[in-house]
């Protein structure tokens, strides 16, 4: 099963890093939200997984995942259950058993893919053989970006009673549309983006709910550091904004301020992030960039005819006017 997560994206971001952020934005999912995604498709996966499977990811070499800590999966009943002990468990494949079985696998094939194939693992069990789990981060522009990033600055500077009322009312909003939902209310259980940043992200209307992202241009905002608090960015996230992205063309890098981060942004350069999906996608990045700067207004050769073309309608009309002006017979001494 595949789980799509929309990002609602500034027209100013630049389309060529967007892949790049996707990608990082979909590798972090997989990274963190393991638990969370197994749960959410925990009905049509069903009892896939053994009782007592202890699981880990790397993402370091062979396109593997790397956890901090294992997880352990078990079943119950149709249900599969996600703990986290305090151990390390990394599977590098199917680990054999007393009784000649094996036990259950959880492997991510290449993870340097960027294209229409969503980020995913691979779950081998004994009983379903094989099960793909995947996530796709999908950019969709948002109608207006100065207004969503005035409405996220203008919850930067709320008060507490003007705080603590939002809040609930979010809250409170987003609950009424889950329950919808889950009763498969027409309309509203199916519901599509409309690129409005309070209906997608803040009262989670869409069929999508709260699995949603940001990504806007660093140029649009004010200040330069106005995500330097951790407090001021658990705020945010306090009212209702999911984690987002900032992107910043001039210093060439992207700030991610993640709700499992605790209000800290992690600022990674552009270079890292496409070196990490391999250096062809790097390479494809620089000429991209590259080819961005020589066909921009400044270098372009349409620029340059246009002021050509001003320069000899100039010429042509200052000649006219000295044929006149030497035609009433006056000379340049005059």
């Amino acid at each position: 099963m595949i789980i799509v997560y929309p990002m609602l994206t500034s027209s100013s971001v630049s389309p060529n890093v967007i892949p790049g952020i996707a990608k990082a934005v979909e590798k972090y999912l997989i990274l963190y939200n393991i638990d969370e995604i197994l749960r959410s498709v925990n009905i049509n996966i069903g009892r896939t997984i053994k009782t007592g499977a202890k699981i880990g990811v790397s993402i370091a070499s062979g396109g593997r995942l790397q956890m901090k800590e294992g997880y352990e999966i078990t079943e119950q009943g149709s249900k599969i259950n996600v703990n986290k002990p305090n151990v390390n468990v990394n599977v590098k494949g199917a680990m054999p058993k007393a009784d000649g079985g094996s036990k259950p696998e959880l492997r991510m094939p290449s993870s340097e893919a960027v294209s229409l194939e969503p980020t995913w693992v691979q779950i081998a069990t004994k009983r379903k053989g094989l099960q793909i789990l995947g996530v796709k981060v999908i950019p969709f522009k948002v109608k207006s970006a100065d207004s969503m990033v005035k409405m996220i600055m203008d919850d930067k500077n709320l008060k507490t009673f003007e705080y603590l009322t939002t809040k609930y009312g979010r809250s409170a909003t987003k609950v009424f549309y889950r329950i919808m939902r889950k009763f498969k209310v027409p309309i509203i259980k199916d519901r599509a983006l409309t690129g409005n940043p309070d209906m997608d992200v803040l009262y989670g209307a869409t069929q999508y709910g709260k699995n949603m992202f940001i990504c806007f241009n660093q140029l649009e905002v004010e200040q330069e550091d106005a995500f330097d608090k951790p407090a001021l960015v658990q705020k945010l996230h306090k009212l209702g904004w999911t984690s987002f992205v900032i992107t910043d063309d001039v210093n060439r890098r992207a700030t991610f301020c993640m709700k499992e981060f605790g209000g800290i942004c992690s600022v990674v350069p552009y270079g890292f992030i496409f070196s990490s999906l391999g250096k062809d996608h790097a390479k494809v990045y620089e000429d991209l960039e590259e080819l961005k700067k020589t066909s921009s207004p400044f270098f372009s050769m349409k620029t340059n005819r246009r002021k050509a073309i001003g320069e000899s309608r100039i010429k042509k009309v200052t000649g006219a006017l000295e044929e006149l002006y030497h035609g009433y017979g006056y000379t340049d001494n005059d």
